[in-house]
């Protein structure tokens, strides 16, 4: 199969390249086989006897109810209930680690550490990155199948599903003979899946509930206070949000630019945000918060300058597993 051919810039600092040589190889790592995606987080630990209380009002998982050594989803809001950071959660009796994204670490402990009053917790960023795992044939099948995290030595595994493919977040070194993924393959993979990035897909006005079927896995509503909830509850009762994050399928072989804007008729409805290409559905995709009345199924035109190109709204995630497009 020839090489996606793919375009588009990388984020600064990005600790992997464009590929390593053959992106439609890495990206079918990814989808068919698995892949190792190096170095793109960081985990934050949380540790003593108040950490569990200490975050329990903080995050807006319900972490006293996880499961020893249980992984789950999380937002933490800022005050006014808008998604600051997207986390995964690991639980160890009173220790908790906080998987985010690469370069949110730092502002992530300090955050913690500005609520740090008279807590008998311990706030330590892991100097070590955190990389991942993807696809149907991870090694790792205890920590996939059992569905907990588990220590190896210094370093952990930790299982967290993309949209039905397996992913384990680990630290140390990777196992022998997986094909090393780069940014343009895991990119497509991450935008099909329905994965959006804080700062990239979520902007500094997202509601948790605007991120759709993520805020189910990552809000509890039935726990007490914490950070923002007041917004979510409110959300939550109301019933609707005046955007919803949906992917996008371009209806001709251009990629657009990411920012560029998206038009329903007359009437602007979003911005297309993280763009890649998808070899399963054969199209250029993105992600895109899009305005409350246009719904999957629904054809718009993106716009920018110099170009345009139509494509149709879709829901997330557009592919599911390993076994074609949702």
């Amino acid at each position: 199969m020839a090489d996606l051919g793919l375009g588009g810039s990388v984020d600064v600092g990005s600790a992997a390249p464009d590929s390593f040589g053959n992106v439609t190889g890495e990206y079918l790592a990814l989808r068919r086989g698995c892949g190792l995606v190096s170095e793109r987080w960081e985990v934050v630990w949380v540790e003593g006897p108040d950490a569990v209380p200490f975050l329990q009002g903080l995050v807006s998982a319900d972490v006293e109810e996880l499961s020893e050594r249980g992984v789950c989803r999380s937002y933490l809001l800022t005050p006014r209930g808008m998604v600051r950071f997207s986390l995964w959660v690991l639980k160890e009796g009173d220790k908790l680690g906080l998987v985010c994204g690469r370069g949110e670490g730092a502002p992530l402990a300090e955050t913690f550490e500005y609520y740090r009053i008279r807590i008998k917790a311990k706030v330590r960023l892991d100097p070590r990155p955190v990389s991942a795992l993807v696809g149907p044939t991870v090694p790792w099948t205890e920590a996939v199948e059992e569905d907990r995290w588990e220590n190896r030595g210094e370093d952990f595994r930790a299982p967290a599903p993309l949209a039905g493919t397996p992913r384990v977040f680990f630290t140390g070194e990777a196992p022998g003979g997986i094909r090393p993924v780069g940014e343009l393959a895991w990119r497509a993979v991450r935008v099909e899946s329905g994965e959006p990035e804080v700062g990239r897909d979520l902007d500094d006005r997202t509601i948790p509930q605007e991120t759709g079927e993520l805020a189910d896995a990552a809000i509890s509503f039935d726990k007490g206070c914490y950070l923002g909830q007041e917004l979510a509850a409110r959300i939550d009762s109301r019933g609707r949000v005046n955007r919803t994050l949906r992917g996008l399928e371009v209806r001709t072989n251009l990629l657009p630019p990411e920012g560029a804007d998206v038009w329903k008729d007359k009437r602007k409805v979003g911005k297309i945000t993280s763009v890649a290409e998808s070899l399963e559905l054969m199209a250029p995709v993105g992600l895109s918060l899009i305005r409350r009345g246009t719904d999957p199924g629904d054809e718009v035109r993106i716009r920018w300058e110099g170009g345009n190109a139509p494509a149709r709204v879709r829901a997330l995630p557009m592919v599911l597993g390993s076994s074609g497009s949702a």
